[in-house]
Order: structure tokens, then sequence, then C-alpha cells
């Protein structure tokens, strides 16, 4: 089924505010400030679609703005808001009373994840730096780029003069530049970071196919270091295709920007976006490995890998400690998934159709001694805080 040729940019009358966000295992902020429903980068891997879009379908069709074949769809059991992710973002609207009201409730809350950093993320479900192109139409264009820009300066602004929180940037665009002297103005209370998932522009292309090529990100983030601002890196999602001398190219670049913070996971498997990355490689013409999502266990075993392979290559590179800071999805905690995993890694490297039962305790100690460990810790919230200026800050030599 091809995507209609169909985008919807427009305004919601919902307020843009702070709420209190629902990560685990992040280590981000306590608190997001999303600025659209939706996003025009559309990446193919995204978990927004499953968790957030999908819920606030109906909600959004009421506004009369999502296309009526969009809500037949829906009607028909498939989610334009996952289905379309990419060809829509709605605009909130900038309310500045509703805003002052939430960044006060933030500011006064009593209780905070312990490894928030205590921290306001822009933006947890959308990127807070787009390009909206409404074709044939430059005034309304302009219209909605200048509210998107104002959505993200007006509360930076207030945040800074009006609260004493912190303030994390996560963007996938270049034009965040523009921001770089508001930022700086922050001082130790901001950190500026940015994804990117490969060095491959055409990789790129399949896995985030509405977002600036991983050659300008890159970029972007070394005149953040010029300009003297604390920045971080997420390496999320890592993928399959890159295969080890791609990553280890990506975590050299990285690594010689000298973050804060190297953010990696590998990509992980949600609801439908396996079929939209295939799609998207389809339409690129370019093969990719989606053997390892053919089951849980060739999905673990991946994770697992690519996990311990960063940490190989951080040790390599003399990254510093307490800089690469895993994000291990929250499945990975189950002892039977990983048991069955290792169980095939058995079978196939030995050759036989069911093991002895001293291999299936040498498939038991592996988890004792070894994953599980390693993932309570990375799932610990007192163990995990990542690295903030002033508090917590590695020490690159």
């Amino acid at each position: 089924m091809s995507k209609p040729h169909l985008r919807v940019f427009e305004q919601h009358t919902t307020p843009a505010v702070i709420s209190q966000n629902n990560f685990k295992f992040k280590s981000l902020s306590n608190w997001g400030y999303n600025i659209s429903y939706g996003c025009v980068h559309g990446c193919s891997f995204c978990y927004v679609p499953e968790v957030t879009a999908i819920k606030a379908e109906k909600r959004l069709e009421k506004s009369g703005l999502i296309p009526e074949k969009w809500v037949e769809e829906r009607e028909q059991d498939s989610h334009w808001g996952e289905f379309h992710w990419g060809d829509y973002c709605l605009l909130r609207t900038w309310d500045e009373d509703a805003f002052r009201k939430s960044l006060k409730a933030a500011e006064r809350a009593k209780k905070v994840a312990p490894d928030s950093n205590r921290a306001i993320m822009l933006c947890t479900a959308t990127d807070p730096y787009q390009t909206l192109t409404v074709p044939g139409d430059p005034q309304k264009t302009k219209l909605l780029n200048d509210r998107c820009e104002g959505l993200v300066t007006k509360a930076l602004e207030i945040i800074l003069k009006d609260s004493t929180l912190n303030v994390r940037i996560l963007t996938r665009s270049p034009l965040a530049k523009r921001d770089f002297p508001l930022f700086k103005k922050f001082g130790d209370r901001l950190v500026f970071g940015m994804s990117i998932p490969t060095l491959d522009d055409k990789l790129s292309q399949i896995y985030e196919p509405g977002a600036p090529g991983p050659t300008v990100k890159l970029k972007a983030l070394q005149e953040a270091v010029a300009a003297g601002l604390h920045v971080y890196v997420a390496l999320a999602p890592t993928l399959p295709d890159d295969g080890e001398e791609g990553l280890r190219k990506t975590m050299k670049a990285v690594a010689d920007l000298k973050p804060i913070t190297i953010f990696h996971e590998p990509i992980n498997i949600r609801a439908e976006n396996v079929a939209r990355i295939e799609a998207k490689a389809k339409e690129v013409g370019r093969p990719i490995r989606s053997e390892v999502f053919a089951s849980r266990e060739r999905w673990r075993e991946y994770a697992f890998d690519q996990f311990a392979l960063s940490e190989e290559i951080a040790r390599d590179l003399k990254i510093p400690e307490g800089v690469l800071h895993q994000w291990p999805d929250e499945v990975l905690e189950s002892k039977g998934g990983y048991l069955k995993m290792r169980r095939m890694q058995m079978e196939r490297d030995f050759c036989v159709t069911s093991l002895t039962a001293a291999q299936k305790t040498q498939c038991e100690e592996d988890w004792k001694e070894q994953q599980e460990p390693w993932v309570k810790y990375w799932h610990s919230p007192e163990e995990r805080i990542s690295s903030w200026p002033g508090i917590r800050m590695p020490k690159w030599k």
C-alpha cells in the first residue's frame, strides 16, 4: 500500500505547555515541552506513533484538520497517526499564561526522577527545530515557521528568566544554530544534543527520511562546541546495516567532540516500525539487514551484541568513564526472553535441535552472572544518572 502524497501542516488549539514525561531508563529529563503533534522528520524507527500519536487520533480528528480519508483509514484499523508519520505536523498554540502556569508547577514539584537532572527537554515527542513547507503557499509557509520558531524561543526565554530548571535540547536539525546565542545565556543550565544514528547519508535517507543528513548534523555539533556549548550526542538508534566499521566510524567522530554524554541504543522493534523501515528501503532502492527483526530472539541477539560492541569501541577510543550511557529496552529485562535467545544461539552454533542439561545450565549462569547485572545497572535510576555541567562531568584528556 503506497502512501498518498498528502501532507497536513496546520495549527491546533492545544497550548504548548510543560508536562511530566514518561521516560523509562533514559536519564534525559523529568519534563517535556512539545511544540506539535507529529514531526516532519518522519523517522521510520520512531516510537512516538505507537505511544503518543495513535492515542491522540480521535481527539485530533475533532479539530477538523485531519483529512476525511485518514479518518476512514483509522475506522478500518489502519492508524493514520502511524501510517502517515512524517506527513503531518499540527503546531500547538502559544498561550503564555498556560505556559507560565506549567512552568511554575514544574519548579515547585517535589517528586522529581533521580536521573532527570531536574531538566525540561525540548522536545520528547517531536523535534523543536523543523521546517514546514506548504507547496504553493509561501505566506502560510512563513506563518507556520514563524510560529514554530516562536514556540521554542519564547519558552526558552521564560525558562531562562523565571525559573531555576535545567534545559535539554535534542534535535536532528542544524536549524538550532539560530538559537546558539540564547543557549549560551543558560550557562551550565543547558545542554545541547543531536541524534546521529549513522554517518552514512544514504542510509540516513531510509531511517530519517525527512531529517537533515548526518554530515550537516555533525557540522552543527562542531559549531556548538566552538560556540562554547555543553554538547551531548544520541547514537539513537544505531543501525544493523552499518556493521562494526560504521559504528566505529560514527563513535570516533562523536568522541572527537568530547561530549558530556554519548547516549546509545540499537534500533528497537516498535509496533509497525519495521514495516515502515522496509517500505522506505524499498522506495530508496537499498537493501537493509531486516533479518535481525525476523524474531524476538534474533533482535535480542543483535541488541546485546550491539551494546557489547559499543562498549568495546568506547574502550578502544579511550572514552572516559561515564560518557557512554546505554539505553537497553525494558524488554531486555526478561530472563525468559534472554534464555530463549541463548538457546537459539547454542542450537545454531552446535548444530543441534535441543540442548543438554549442562548447556541449559550454562544459559542460566550467563544470565545471572553477566546480563542480569548489566541490565539492572542501566535500569536503576540511582545508578545511571547522566553527566551535567557543574555537577558530574567526564574527564576528557
